[in-house]
């Protein structure tokens, strides 16, 4: 379903643009990346490495290992090496796959999988041989539908429940002031 997991570059991050961008796992924050301010790299070949548009990336080592991150549009970047990038094939929906990254089966078996106590890692052959459910691609799509619409709903309740929130801040000090207003 997916060919075979690939390791990122190994460079230091620099904010000179003398290369491409470099996407290191730190730069992946709230399930996004702002390329406005990420770091670049020296990579004389980088199209080994170079991202594109549904490759699905991991965090394979520290507090962070097994976070994937799904690439759905970025500018021409390489990634680094404590990443793990998997690129799909037609038999499976790369938003499908990555939903099931973000699930309690996944993480179940990633923390039954890493290894090191100190510093906790996932390689490429413990991800290669996690257990995937793969449904026919229509019900992928679907199941991709519903998500994408579940997580539309979710963000409008947290934008309202931000709204409620700033709201409710004001509302104390202005009855503390009626309370406490000595020219009544």
């Amino acid at each position: 379903m997916c060919d075979k997991p690939q390791y990122g570059y190994t460079a230091s991050a620099t904010t000179e643009q003398i290369g491409p961008h470099l996407l290191r796992i730190t730069d992946i924050q709230d399930g996004s990346v702002n390329w406005k301010t990420g770091p670049y790299c020296d990579c004389p070949k980088p199209e080994k490495y170079l991202l594109q548009k549904d490759d699905i990336l991991f965090a394979r080592t520290g507090a962070t290992t097994g976070k994937s991150f799904l690439i759905e549009k970025c500018p021409t970047a390489v990634f680094a090496s404590y990443l793990i990038r998997l690129r799909v094939t037609k038999l499976v929906n790369p938003q499908y796959l990555y939903a099931f990254f973000q699930s309690p089966d996944y993480w179940a078996q990633v923390s039954a999988n890493t290894s090191g106590s100190a510093q906790p890692n996932c390689n490429a052959t413990k991800l290669a041989n996690l257990k995937v459910p793969v449904p026919p691609p229509e019900e992928q799509q679907s199941i991709v539908a519903y998500l994408s619409n579940f997580q539309e709903k979710v963000n409008r309740i947290k934008t309202l429940q931000a709204q409620a929130a700033h709201e409710l801040d004001g509302i104390l000090p202005s009855v503390l002031d009626k309370i406490f207003r000595w020219d009544q």
